[in-house]
Formats: structure tokens, C-alpha cells, sequence
């Protein structure tokens, strides 16, 4: 009890008040921190998945007062459905996946379920044309990638990618001041260390189906490495990746990647996960291009400096983006989708790798919208 009193306590200084007691009684699903008002006459927002990052991120932010309100929600355990529907006041708690196909009103969709199941979902609003938020990672196989490329490219309906990292607040300045340099020919460097859960055994991330924890978590930074090579204006199509496994019995547990470019970058993602970081996962991102040097200490602050010019900043309540990332179906102003179809292909081929233990491998990628 102690610590579980230390850990909120140091929750809200990291998080907030708010923010902190909605992930609380997202654990606990019989607390209730405040009643949604949704006044809207039509409703018109699904959420598909209601585990903890649908009730304590997604439904959180959408419930915060802009113009969008939640029609109905599904679990395939009625149980998460049914607290989550009660807490936010939701009007529908459905309990059948065939219901979600009905011919509802709903114009946008949300989906949070489990990581083998975000294409499948994805591809069926797809083809209804609704639009859809889809959470990381947006396939777990190639053959699903395959079939959700099939469908953007015949829907008429939006979709959304639920990557953060590009949409943190400390990352959205460091490319502020990437673009005043106005060089576009040069070299990135870019480390990630990730402190990251210790999940036990029998954790639904470490069911084959479900993508590893590549998919599960390295996928964040992969994809972050992608966003942010996008900034001199195109992808690279060919990575060299190499990968030092600590254990060779828990391939995708206490590893590197490391992943070189034609073009010079270089970019080495490291997670470790031999112990539960007490704050929940920790992350120290170093990045250099040309002049420009920054260190991002866990989304909390961040240290530039371009020649002789130093500049820090901190960042409260923490903010990896979140946010940002689940109000894009309301925003204009979101990132290039090409970006995600290259991160997810580069993700899957390392996941390939994982699974097969190999150590170095030519990724030429070949998939766009």
C-alpha cells in the first residue's frame, strides 16, 4: 500500500493531478473521477479496445471538452467495456464484434484492442469508409500490412496512426530548430536508451501473434527515427540493420539495434528491461546533425546547443505526445502517413530478424501509399 501511495505521489508530479488519478482508476475500474457531458444530439465516435491506454490516453483526451463525443464503446472482455462505458458515460456498450458493422452513424473509430487485431479492425471501418485512429503498431505481419495498404488505397476514408513520439512537445522544437539550419544534405545521429517494463512470462506481448515487443514497444523509436529523417524532405529506402542480443533465449528482451543509411545516419535504440522502472518507462534520446546537438531526458527537458548557443527547457506535466497524436483526426496540420508505411515495413523486417535471431541484415523497402 506504501508504495502504491509513493508511486501516485510521484505520478502527479510527473503527470498531474488529473491525469494521474484517471490512470489510477483506470487500474482500479470502480472509482470515478468526473462525469463527460456529452450533449451532442448525434454522437458519432466508436472506441474499439478498452484496456488501460484506451481509458486512461484515448477517452481521456477526447472527453476534455472539443468537439467530438463517443457514441459506443467494445471489449471483447464486457467487462473493461462496460466500466469504461460507465465512467465516461458512454450510450452504447456493445458486446458483440458483428454490432460494429451495422450500419452505425459513427464518422471516426478508435482503435485500441490487442496489437494482432488493429488491422483486421482497421480494414473492416475502412471499407465502410470510417475514418479511423489506429493505436501502434498498425500490423503485426506482412500479410496484414498488405491488406491494409489494399484498403487505404480503395477507402475513401481517413486514417490515422497513432505514433506519439513526433507529436511530443520537446520533439516538435527540436525540428524547429533543425529547420532553421536550412541543410538538407546532411547526417543524422540518433541514440535511444529505453528503461521499459519488465513484463513477466505469460504478458499478452510475448504471444508470437502478437509481433514481439518490437512491435509492442521498439516500434516507437523506429518510427521516431523515420519521422525524423523525414525532415530533410524524403525517406530512405535502404537500411543496414544489426542487432546484439543480450539473451538469445528472450530474443526481443535486452537488446540494440543499431540501423545505418546510404546517406551516412546513424541511429542505435537500445531497450532494457531488467527491472520495473518505478516511474513507469524512461527514455534519454541524444540526437546531432551538423551544429545542432540536443538531449531529451525523458520527455521532461531538453538541452540544445548549436555552436555556441545553449538553450534548455522543461517540459510538465511529462508529454511523449499523446495528446497531440489522438487529436489528429481534428487537426490539419498532422505528419506525413508515408512516414508510418516506412517505419511499419522497417519494423517488420527487424521483427523478422528478432524472430530469427539473425544479427545483420539489408532492409530495402517498398511499400507507399
Amino acid at each position: 500500500m506504501l508504495t502504491n501511495i509513493k508511486k501516485v505521489i510521484r505520478y502527479i508530479t510527473i503527470y498531474g493531478v488529473l491525469r494521474t488519478l484517471n490512470k489510477v482508476f483506470g487500474r482500479l475500474r470502480n472509482f470515478k473521477l468526473f462525469t463527460p457531458k456529452y450533449l451532442k444530439k448525434e454522437p458519432n465516435i466508436g472506441l474499439v479496445g478498452c484496456g488501460q491506454f484506451q481509458f486512461s490516453t484515448i477517452a481521456y483526451y477526447l472527453s476534455k471538452g472539443w468537439t467530438n463525443y463517443l457514441s459506443y464503446c467494445y471489449d471483447i472482455n464486457e467487462k473493461k467495456s462496460k466500466s469504461l462505458g460507465d465512467y465516461y458515460s458512454i450510450p452504447e456498450v456493445l458486446t458483440r464484434e458483428e454490432e460494429l458493422y451495422k450500419g452505425r452513424n459513427e464518422k471516426l473509430v478508435y482503435v485500441a484492442s490487442n496489437h494482432a487485431s488493429h488491422a483486421p479492425y482497421a480494414i473492416k471501418f475502412l471499407k465502410n469508409k470510417v475514418d479511423v485512429y489506429c493505436e501502434k503498431p498498425v500490423s503485426v505481419s506482412f500479410k496484414q500490412f498488405d491488406l491494409l495498404i489494399e484498403a487505404l488505397h480503395r477507402s475513401s476514408a481517413n486514417f490515422y496512426a497513432g505514433y506519439n513520439r513526433p507529436y511530443s512537445p520537446a520533439i516538435m522544437d527540436l525540428k524547429k530548430k533543425f529547420r532553421v539550419l536550412d541543410i538538407e544534405d546532411g547526417q543524422f545521429t540518433l541514440n535511444c536508451y529505453i528503461s521499459a517494463h519488465d513484463l513477466p512470462d505469460d504478458h499478452w506481448y510475448h504471444n508470437p501473434k502478437e509481433g514481439t515487443r518490437i512491435c509492442g514497444n521498439v516500434g516507437h523509436w523506429i518510427d521516431l527515427m523515420v519521422h525524423v529523417y523525414n525532415w530533410r524532405n524524403y525517406l530512405p529506402e535502404k537500411f543496414t540493420v544489426q542487432i546484439a542480443y543480450s539473451d538469445l533465449k528472450e530474443t526481443d528482451n535486452n537488446i540494440t539495434i543499431s540501423i545505418t543509411t546510404p546517406d551516412g545516419d546513424l541511429t542505435s535504440i537500445t531497450i532494457s528491461s531488467r527491472s520495473e522502472p518505478f516511474e513507469g518507462i524512461n527514455e534519454t534520446i541524444n540526437f546531432q546533425y551538423d551544429t545542432l546537438i540536443a538531449k531529451i531526458d525523458d520527455f521532461r527537458r531538453m538541452t540544445v546547443w548549436n555552436d555556441d548557443k545553449l538553450d534548455k527547457k522543461r517540459y510538465w506535466p511529462k508529454d511523449v505526445g499523446h495528446r497531440r497524436s489522438v487529436m489528429q483526426p481534428f487537426r490539419d496540420d498532422n505528419r506525413d502517413l508515408n512516414e508510418v508505411i516506412a517505419s511499419t515495413e522497417l519494423m517488420l523486417h527487424i521483427t523478422e530478424m528478432v524472430r530469427n535471431t539473425e544479427t545483420e541484415k539489408e532492409i530495402i523497402l517498398t511499400r507507399s501509399l
